[in-house]
């Protein structure tokens, strides 16, 4: 495969408008409504006072109203949002509260906790929009916001910050949580189980506790999409993600759904025979539990989207995967380390491909800015002869094998049939139409990282 060259320089993409990094503000324009600023005003007083928090909260399934509610009766900063205009107003307003204190004062400000309440797209759209605002302003802005992330749903993430912190792990990604916001619909006011779970008490304590500052590093993904509306034929997304992408088709076991979500996950790929949706855009934002939320809605599992013609029922798509390893983490049989302008690809059937930012343990270890992949991966048997004459030999049935593969700074994935788009899940939301998609380990700009707030880091065992 011939590498591809980006269409933009660094300095345009680096700088390029919301629309573009958030297509789905131009296919669904709308305005925040006129109760997300009356709550943004109730929390934002004073030019010459910060908030030590504000809480933002996916309001877009009942699990967040839920949540905002309960919140709002312990008189806390809460704002209940539901696009992605609302959470691109109420950190604009922030960051032009934090410019207005430092302006008004000689003292620098305490980073105010933003507390961002829902699924893991939900925090994808918060990032996208604290990536590109703070794009254009000075590195000392980073250490003026620190995110607290309140898992709702699925969430690669909070998994990951859990591994790192027991208490966090303890509050939020223990059964009686996760069982408590996988119900299809809210409990009773007088539900025990809500009693037992204590949510507004958990998200008190976490803000009140997280003292310690975890660095997420932010991976950038390139996408680009079929665009039949305009001259060109294809456009570029630029993407931040800090968890995982994914291609493949994701169904979650009916019977895991109490118990840990993402290990429940049953992978394979599909091929529809309808129409495809909107060329090059995300079909969803904020939703990843599950109930079915109004729009706009994240669908619940990942497909390739291939031509008429192709077959019903397909479980594996011809995919080609290139990437590059850092120098040091991949090694060869004879124990050198492969040279870091090697190439490695993948030409075969996939049953489902993942590529996670979440640092392993070791990769932290050791320092390294990679990703990991994982791929389950089609392959048949070898012909085996039968005992009977005349008889032509039988192929055995097809098997899956499955490899994870670390140190992985750069990737290149595109479809063996050109004529096959893919379909695209980017920190849990999806992208249609998708020509090829590429990978890189760290974002271009100097917003390289996202601060997210813990109670503290697990202690090494002795």
């Amino acid at each position: 495969m011939k590498e591809r060259q980006l269409s933009k320089p660094l300095s345009e993409r680096t700088n390029s408008s919301d629309s573009e990094r958030s297509p789905e503000l131009g296919l669904t324009p709308q305005m925040p409504r006129k109760i997300v600023y009356d709550q943004l005003n109730q929390i934002l007083l004073s030019d010459s006072t910060l908030p030590d928090s504000l809480i933002l909260v996916n309001g877009s399934d009942w699990q967040g109203h839920y949540v905002a509610e309960l919140l709002q009766a312990q008189k806390l900063p809460v704002v209940c949002t539901c696009s992605g205009s609302e959470i691109q107003a109420v950190l604009s307003a922030l960051l032009t509260r934090i410019q207005k204190f430092c302006n008004c004062n000689s003292i620098m400000p305490k980073p105010v906790k933003v507390v961002a309440v829902g699924g893991q797209s939900y925090l994808g759209a918060v990032l996208r929009f604290f990536v590109s605002q703070l794009a254009n302003k000075m590195s000392d802005w980073l250490s003026h916001i620190k995110f607290l992330v309140v898992p709702l749903g699925s969430h690669p993430v909070a998994k990951h910050l859990g591994s790192l912190d027991n208490r966090y792990s303890s509050s939020f990604l223990d059964s009686s949580w996760r069982e408590f916001f996988s119900r299809t619909e809210p409990p009773q006011t007088d539900s025990f189980s809500a009693d037992i779970v204590d949510v507004a008490g958990r998200i008190i304590q976490y803000i009140n506790g997280s003292v310690v500052t975890h660095q997420l590093p932010i991976a950038e993904a390139m996408l680009t999409c079929k665009n039949k509306t305009q001259d060109e034929d294809s456009c570029q997304n630029f993407v931040p993600f800090v968890g995982v992408v994914k291609v493949g088709l994701v169904e979650p076991n009916p019977g895991s759904l109490g118990a840990d979500f993402e290990e429940g996950l049953a992978l394979s790929l599909a091929v529809p025979s309808t129409s495809p949706p909107a060329h090059g855009s995300p079909t969803g934002m904020m939703k990843d539990s599950a109930t079915p939320p109004p729009s706009p809605s994240l669908s619940g599992g990942l497909a390739a989207l291939g031509s008429p013609s192709m077959p019903h029922g397909v479980d594996a798509i011809g995919l080609q995967v290139d990437y590059w390893v850092s120098s040091g983490m991949e090694k060869r049989k004879d124990g050198d380390p492969r040279d870091r302008s090697n190439k490695i690809t993948l030409r075969c059937a996939f049953r489902s491909l993942q590529v996670s930012r979440l640092s392993s343990s070791s990769s932290t270890e050791t320092g390294f800015n990679t990703m990991s992949m994982t791929v389950v991966t089609k392959e048949k048997n070898k012909k085996v002869p039968t005992i009977f004459l005349g008889k032509k030999p039988k192929e055995r049935d097809t098997e899956s094998k499955s490899q994870i593969i670390e140190g992985i700074t750069r990737l290149i994935c595109s479809a063996k049939n050109q004529q096959t788009s893919l379909k695209v899940s980017v920190d849990g939301m999806e992208w249609n139409d998708v020509k090829f998609f590429q990978l890189a380990s760290q974002w271009p700009t100097h917003v390289k990282y996202i601060p997210v707030g813990l109670f503290g880091y697990n202690k090494p065992p002795s």
